[in-house]
């Protein structure tokens, strides 16, 4: 030990003289600092022989905190007559590398939240696109409602069909027979000969070659039909003329009136249509 070393007081002396000042035993200390009051007298003592440095150091640290020691003169002491040089205290990794996995994760999250979003968003635009081409087929189902109604007037033309007197037969195979059971075994078939009508009863028969709306109103203002009519579904009605025909799509239907054909030319395809049947005078 130099000179130097001699001069300068020891840890344990530095320890000893601040209890002595402070007036306390060495049981008070080894009481607060939880430690054998063997091993405080020993650390006063400069003895660390059987005790690792790392644990010697901590207790040397520990005392004077507890007695309000400058640790850097105290921790000095220390090293000087143990001969070992104080480390230098390596930053805490734990804690950065958790602050930076936090970090990842939190990016993460919000990554996981922004797509989660997109996928939301999506959803509510399928589901609106959807939502309006159904409104939009709706639409088309009640074109009265929405399309503008073309007025017009048609006129009969000569040339005989089939009629009858029932508009709400369900289909043509329960219409034929209902004709059977009426028409007289001799009789000659509806499509030949026409069903006799009285003199103020007009007749009407209508053909639908594929789907289409349809309101017929007569002279009297009774409704005797409406609805949608399916494809190849043939209506005979019978009412008081004239008849106020309303069409979804003329172009569908071929109509008859007094077994004369009705001339449909001049209605235009794909358009509602509102006529009457015959032509006012």
């Amino acid at each position: 030990m130099t000179t130097d070393s001699a001069a300068q007081p020891s840890a344990g002396a530095l320890l000893r003289q601040a209890r002595e000042q402070r007036k306390l035993t060495v049981q008070q200390v080894a009481l607060q600092l939880n430690l054998r009051p063997e091993l405080i007298t020993k650390l006063e003592q400069d003895q660390f022989d059987g005790t690792l440095e790392t644990f010697a150091r901590g207790y040397v640290r520990a005392y004077g905190r507890l007695l309000k020691l400058p640790e850097t003169q105290l921790m000095a002491a220390f090293s000087r007559d143990t001969g070992c040089q104080q480390s230098t205290a390596k930053p805490m990794r734990t804690f950065s590398n958790r602050t930076a996995k936090q970090a990842t994760e939190n990016r993460f999250m919000w990554l996981t939240y922004a797509i989660m979003a997109l996928l939301l968003l999506l959803l509510f635009v399928w589901w609106w696109q959807t939502a309006r081409l159904s409104t939009a087929d709706n639409s088309t189902d009640s074109a009265v409602a929405s399309e503008d109604v073309v007025v017009v007037n048609a006129v009969p033309s000569a040339e005989p069909e089939l009629t009858d007197t029932a508009e709400r037969a369900a289909t043509p195979e329960q219409l034929h027979q209902l004709l059977e059971q009426l028409t007289p075994p001799d009789a000659e078939p509806v499509e030949q000969a026409g069903v006799m009508a009285p003199d103020d009863v007009a007749q009407l028969e209508m053909r639908f070659s594929a789907n289409c709306w349809v309101d017929v109103v007569d002279a009297d203002g009774n409704r005797v039909a409406y609805g949608t009519k399916q494809a190849g579904y043939i209506m005979q009605l019978t009412g008081k003329a004239p008849f106020v025909v309303t069409l979804g799509n003329p172009s569908v239907v071929t109509i008859n009136f007094n077994q004369q054909a009705v001339d449909m030319s001049a209605l235009p395809a794909g358009r509602v249509a509102k006529f009457t049947i015959p032509e006012s005078e």
